[in-house]
């Protein structure tokens, strides 16, 4: 009897159910897909996920110089024209350097030099070790900086200077190691007070005096009279600029911050991520430079250095600098696969543990594991 009558009631509790279970579908449904739909509709078409990782790198806007772009060879014979200078005259000086080169190899026997790859100019001057132990200068106890200026002034034509020239150079930085055995000396380049764009030499002592090796970026040949005095205004540098990287420039990016900015930069907008430009002289050749301004602007995720004609805006030179960092180091670790870094505690961890560290107990040694990071790979 009382089964019967409990049947009914059964019954309709497992259609409640049935329809709990029914509708708490039907909701999650009407919550879950437009998100579903919506994720998949902004999905890239590229395969990468929708998120992807920041990357630096832009292949539309890839590292430029003037000096190495095979077919700019009529934009550079533009700027010999203003100077009057012809291709046989730049040649002229590229033929001094090589006789500057023979002229230290007869004291140098071992001189072993690399030349730059954009200006093509002596760059690296060094004896080469593998041919016995020499040095580019004899033992001296002069000061490095003045000794430094003699090995110019003896090898002018190397350099590509003349004597009032190298007189002229700033003297940037004179030191030692802590441990006093090496000293390091380095000469900046101006014209009239504005910087040459990578003008500088720098030279290695040993303890003795002796000059180990030079790295030479003087900018050689240069008539520092016949060189442009007019560099534009530094606003029209900005636009140019903007324009080679193609970034839009906002309001507070191109408005002069006159208290901050002086003869040779200046400064937009407020903050320490504001715009700049400066002037230089942008060297294209030897014997021959332009008046430039080197712009800097940063973006969210890259920032980027551009060199343009003071007068033209052309770009004479482009670099990111916050390219990625795409090579890769190994290293022998104590790994821990279940640690959020994946490193061990220890060599030989014990953790998770709950002995008593009063029983001494200690952990079975673990053996190193190689692993490869790129950058700041976690």
């Amino acid at each position: 009897m009382d089964q019967r009558m409990n049947q009914p009631g059964s019954a309709r509790s497992g259609r409640s159910v049935l329809l709990g279970l029914a509708f708490l579908s039907a909701l999650s449904a009407i919550i879950i897909l437009p998100f579903w739909f919506g994720a998949e509709a902004s999905r890239p078409a590229d395969g990468k996920g929708l998120f992807t990782k920041p990357s630096s790198r832009d292949n539309d806007l890839p590292n430029y110089d003037i000096r190495a772009d095979k077919s700019a060879f009529e934009k550079l014979a533009v700027y010999r024209n203003e100077l009057n200078r012809s291709a046989s005259q730049v040649a002229d000086k590229r033929d001094e350097l090589v006789r500057g080169e023979d002229k230290l190899q007869a004291k140098v026997p071992t001189l072993n030099i690399e030349y730059s790859p954009g200006m093509r100019t002596p760059e690296v001057i060094t004896p080469d070790p593998g041919l016995g132990l020499s040095f580019l200068s004899r033992p001296t106890q002069e000061k490095r900086s003045l000794a430094l200026k003699g090995f110019l002034t003896e090898n002018k034509g190397l350099i590509g200077a003349t004597e009032s020239q190298i007189d002229d150079l700033k003297l940037f930085a004179e030191y030692k190691n802590p441990d006093g055995n090496l000293s390091f000396v380095e000469y900046s380049q101006s014209v009239n007070g504005i910087p040459v764009f990578r003008g500088s030499v720098k030279a290695a002592f040993t303890h003795e005096g002796e000059i180990i090796r030079v790295i030479n970026n003087f900018a050689p040949g240069l008539d520092y009279t016949a060189l442009s005095s007019d560099f534009g205004s530094p606003e029209a540098a900005l636009t140019a600029a903007a324009r080679h990287i193609n970034h839009e420039l906002k309001a507070n990016e191109s408005s002069r911050d006159a208290e901050r900015s002086s003869g040779l930069k200046t400064y937009f907008g407020q903050g320490e991520w504001a715009p700049t430009a400066e002037k230089i002289y942008f060297p294209t050749e030897p014997g021959i430079a332009v008046p430039a301004w080197r712009v800097l602007i940063w973006q969210p995720v890259s920032s980027y250095y551009v060199i343009v004609d003071a007068a033209s805006g052309e770009m004479l030179w482009r670099k990111n600098i916050t390219e990625d960092q795409t090579q890769s180091s190994s290293f022998e670790v104590y790994t821990n696969p279940n640690a959020m870094i994946n490193v061990a505690d220890s060599p030989a961890p014990l953790a998770p543990t709950v002995f008593n560290p009063n029983f001494g107990t200690q952990g079975s040694p673990i053996a190193r594991t190689s692993i490869s990071r790129i950058g700041n790979e976690a």
